[in-house]
């Protein structure tokens, strides 16, 4: 199957994979850090600075902060371009971003913090601490443990609904999960009484010195916080998270994270055990790659490397890693969906032009002519509109370094679509149909711009044909369903009446519904407010963004105790309600 649309600079890597250490110590066995040899030759931050101004503007990225760190501190932090690439202000060192999934690590962090000192068990079974109602009725859910967790070998999804059953038995495979770590944040939250944010800012971000830290909004961020271009080329500010979640909530800065890089460099802060189990890998996922305790692990040709990276919503990006045997280490956080396509040519220059780790090949190069020409496209839409780009496309297509691809067009004509240029999405896509008739993918994806376009039966028509191809496998199904639901409540208006709306007002963790004149209007974090569009008397679509669904969870006629967003690709997430917020 084809990179689902707005994805393909993100690609998210999901397969790691066991270290094979010959002629040295094996992984978690190697020797204190004070014992290692650390590379004590200078990065040439002068150059670094010099070149990041060019990348970001190569790479269509409005902002960019980095740390380098050697021997265990923060040795250079480097900010460039804007906070809001509308308002042309600068970013410094002090912007906060998403750290996305780069929450991960930290929280495991504060788990071998609390296991070092006998507070928590790695290896007991979570259920007999917490009665996890999400995941009782699977009896498999007794074999998870945190070090199972942090390992992503639980089993659950990445992200589920109300109830959730295991993937595979706990322990004995790899599968990325976000609801595993929030299963491990309750359970630890639980047996010590205090909140996860508590937790961080004792064991992981006073001892550090991250002071512009947080796994939830904190007021004092309101007046330094980046702004993110997403994969449509919409800004939208940090979320102002108001529940933390272990996985995808940590607000902070690149010099604080960096601080949390070298802290794992020198193992500061952690047993001599501990430190050893966060960096010991736990399961092969492909030659040379592994998973450990919430990083990732890849054993090259002078010693062990950690490293992680992250994506919000396709928005915020970033990316650390870590040489034990160089000590040194670095983090970036980008504002821009394709931020990690920027990940070989600013670690190269951390260190060395002769350094090149497997994963560096699980991202997009920033200097790949086809990512270049797609995004120069993009460029020419969001600037000139639907006349520049279609000239840009064609200038491209002249040359044969940059022709597109037939995934490049249907990326293309997603982000056209998303645009408003639907007629361009349209033109380009049955263009791609006619190459590729029998391309499940191209029909899926011309029914997204008929979608777009509110032709919702010749949207349907192309799922079909694409479901036809992939004989009932695919993808097409669900967006067949999606689209006849849009279908419905166009051709049959519902009516909710103003008693029912009133019950659903209230905010609902960083999700907000007002009720104005009548209407809903829904706003997640500090991004823009959107109507909703009743499709039944509890299920709405977010007008802004028809991807997204929100339902309602009531209990006879209290008002609403939760809100269900339901994403296009069945990924669903849950928020209930704030307390004092109820209307």
């Amino acid at each position: 199957m084809p990179t689902p649309p707005g994805t393909r600079y993100l690609r998210v890597y999901v397969t790691l994979a066991a270290l094979v250490s010959i002629g040295r110590p094996a992984m978690g066995q190697q020797p204190p850090a004070a014992d290692r040899q650390a590379d004590t030759r200078p990065v040439d931050t002068l150059a670094l600075a010099r070149e990041v101004p060019r990348l970001i503007r190569a790479s269509a990225v409005p902002g960019l902060s980095m740390a380098v760190v050697q021997r265990g501190r923060v040795v250079w932090t480097g900010a460039f371009g804007t906070v809001n690439d509308s308002a042309k202000t600068p970013l410094d060192a002090g912007t906060v971003f998403e750290a996305a999934s780069l929450s991960k690590p930290v929280f495991a962090y504060l788990v071998l913090r609390l296991a070092g000192r006998g507070e928590f068990d790695l290896d007991r079974p979570l259920y007999e601490l917490l009665d996890y109602p999400r995941v009782v009725h699977d009896e498999r859910y007794k074999q998870i443990t945190a070090r199972v967790v942090l390992s992503h070998g639980s089993g659950l999804p990445n992200w589920g609904g109300e109830t959730m059953t295991s993937r595979f038995d706990p322990g004995s495979a790899y599968g990325y999960s976000g609801e595993g770590f929030v299963f491990l944040q309750k359970t630890l939250e639980h047996v010590t009484g205090r909140s996860l944010e508590e937790l961080a800012r004792r064991d992981v971000f006073e001892p550090l010195g991250m002071t512009r830290s947080s796994f939830v909004w904190q007021d004092r961020f309101a007046g330094d916080v980046a702004y993110a271009r997403d994969w449509l080329w919409h800004n939208a500010p940090v979320n102002r998270y108001v529940e933390a979640n272990a996985a995808y909530t940590l607000l902070t800065t690149a010099a604080d994270y960096g601080r949390f890089v070298g802290a794992l460099l020198a193992g500061r802060g952690l047993s001599p055990a501990m430190w050893k189990s966060f960096l010991a890998p736990v399961r092969e996922t492909s030659p040379g790659i592994s998973i450990g305790l919430g990083i990732r692990l890849e054993d090259g040709p002078d010693g062990r490397i950690f490293y992680h990276s992250g994506n919000n919503g396709r928005r915020f990006t970033g990316y650390m890693m870590g040489d034990i045997e160089k000590g040194r280490g670095l983090v970036y956080f980008a504002s821009a969906a394709n931020g990690t396509s920027l990940v070989r040519a600013l670690s190269s220059r951390v260190f060395g032009n002769g350094y090149s780790p497997r994963h560096w090949s699980d991202f997009y190069r920033s200097d790949d002519p086809h990512l270049l020409a797609v995004r120069s496209v993009e460029r020419a839409a969001v600037a000139g509109g639907g006349d520049a780009a279609r000239n840009r496309i064609r200038e491209i297509a002249a040359n044969p370094a940059t022709r597109p691809s037939l995934e490049d067009t249907w990326e293309l004509g997603a982000f056209l679509a998303g645009r408003g240029l639907t007629a361009l999405s349209i033109e380009i896509l049955e263009n791609a149909v006619a190459d590729a008739p029998d391309s499940a993918a191209a029909h899926l994806a011309l029914g997204g711009a008929f979608e777009s376009a509110g032709d919702f039966q010749k949207a349907i028509e192309s799922y079909r044909r694409a479901d036809s191809l992939e004989g009932g496998s695919g993808d097409a199904p669900r967006r067949i369903e999606w689209a006849q639901a849009r279908l419905a409540a166009r051709e049959r208006p519902v009516s909710v009446s103003q008693r029912t709306l009133k019950r659903y007002e209230g905010l609902y963790q960083e999700r907000g519904i007002t009720l104005r004149e009548g209407r809903l209007y829904y706003r997640r974090g500090a991004n823009p407010e959107s109507p909703l569009t009743p499709m039944t008397e509890d299920l709405f679509e977010i007008e802004a963004n028809p991807s997204l669904r929100v339902r309602f969870v009531t209990r006879g006629q209290e008002p609403a105790d939760q809100l269900v967003e339901i994403d296009s690709d069945g990924t669903i997430d849950e928020s209930t309600r704030s307390p004092g917020t109820a209307p």
